[in-house]
């Protein structure tokens, strides 16, 4: 059995994200080809396994992903940092999608991420699982960092606001140290971070997800030679106990 937890970050062309165009022929891909699975769940014994996961929260997630998973019947991993998040922006739709990434952090109140509402409509859905992504998305590999805030803080607020259990963490620029590993598993059931490798189970100490962003091809990333190139990933992770 294989287990891949790709990793997404927003619907638009780019690094950091694929064309509303991409992620609908991907999405069709997948839906035809894989069992979509959110953490924990029973994995395939005859096709790979696979968890879509998305950092951030931006508001082209609600506009765009949320319709698409909708529409070809999947479900998705929604990895949040609650400092950004809104209770409403005055912002016009075309604005809230225009800002990039550093901009949509650097002002959080002009709406470049979801809100309460939207998030609440998503979950409440079915499609949409919370995971926490620290609390104010810092790197959690300075020491100077304060864990019990970025760790401990985003579950009880995400679960409180969405009425959803958040058993998911997922580091931040897939940053950790020993120490805020230790405390995110003492929290939470599943851990994430980035590897471009394969999972075996959902009882890895730390799962490992693999980078989707900038797609050349709906089914690239499950090409023969990437899914070799993930499996010796796995192996060499597995050898130095990363």
């Amino acid at each position: 059995m294989s287990l891949l937890v790709l990793m997404y970050h927003r619907a638009r062309e780019g690094r950091h994200g694929n064309s509303a165009a991409m992620l609908d022929a991907h999405f069709a891909y997948l839906a035809s080809r894989c069992a979509n699975v959110l953490p924990g769940e029973t994995l395939a014994p005859d096709k790979p396994s696979v968890c879509v996961s998305f950092d951030d929260g931006y508001f082209d997630f609600y506009t765009t992903v949320f319709p698409l998973l909708r529409r070809h019947n999947l479900r998705a991993l929604l990895a949040i940092p609650p400092y950004v998040i809104r209770e409403t922006v005055a912002v016009k739709t075309a604005d809230r999608l225009g800002f990039d990434s550093d901009d949509a952090f650097t002002h959080p109140s002009r709406g470049g991420f979801c809100t309460w509402s939207e998030l609440a409509e998503m979950t409440a859905s079915g499609s949409v699982q919370i995971a926490a992504h620290g609390f104010t998305h810092t790197r959690l590999d300075d020491p100077q960092v304060d864990l019990e805030a970025e760790i401990e803080a985003p579950r009880a607020v995400l679960s409180a606001r969405l009425d959803q259990a958040v058993d998911s963490f997922v580091f931040p620029y897939g940053r950790y140290s020993p120490r805020s590993l230790t405390k995110a598993r003492l929290r939470y059931r599943h851990v994430f971070r980035i590897g471009g490798a394969l999972n075996r189970s959902w009882d890895s100490r730390l799962m490992y997800r693999i980078d989707a962003d900038g797609m050349k091809a709906p089914g690239a990333l499950l090409a023969p030679a990437r899914m070799a190139t993930y499996r010796v990933r796995y192996l060499w992770n597995q050898l130095r106990r990363r």
